[in-house]
């Protein structure tokens, strides 16, 4: 009878994010070559710490905001910051989704740049309320400097539903 309970406990899962507000957290690496005007430029590897929160548009929509921290590890590249807003648009119903980021970026250390963010990627929700996820992504963009990135991340999202 326990059996019976629980499994209907399962049917009735859900694992769409509508409705639900998240906390995402990615690490990842990030290849960036940025040229300057001066003689101060930067190119080679950089290990990024991600922390986000998401908040659902709609079944298959998310407003997403992010903020990281990048140490360099290669000589040539500096300790990185920056910001993401944008949206994240996945598709599918069930717990594996693929997903895609368009995002406005910026940089702030260790040159200036805005520019955008795109990324693709895929996603495993084992729970209605948390999953992981993979992506491949790159960025351009300008200021004091023109910086060009590409970058491979793996996080986890935390959902609440308090919007439903």
């Amino acid at each position: 009878m326990v059996a019976l309970a629980s499994s209907a406990a399962f049917a009735d899962e859900r694992y769409d994010h509508r409705g639900s507000l998240g906390l995402t957290v990615a690490f990842g690496g990030e290849v960036v070559a940025a040229v300057t005007t001066g003689a101060n430029g930067e190119r080679g590897l950089r290990l990024p710490i991600e922390v986000g929160a998401t908040l659902s548009l709609s079944d298959h929509n998310e407003l997403r905001l992010a903020g990281r921290l990048s140490p360099g590890v290669s000589p040539l590249t500096a300790f990185g910051g920056s910001f993401y807003a944008g949206l994240r648009n996945s598709i599918g119903y069930e717990q594996w989704k693929t997903f895609f980021d368009l995002e406005l970026a910026a940089h702030v250390t260790p040159f200036l740049a805005f520019g955008v963010r795109g990324a693709f990627g895929v996603q495993f929700d084992f729970l209605p309320v948390m999953g992981v996820y993979a992506q491949l992504g790159g960025q351009l963009g300008g200021a004091t400097s023109l910086r060009l990135s590409f970058e491979v991340m793996a996080g986890v999202q935390f959902r609440t539903y308090v919007f439903e």
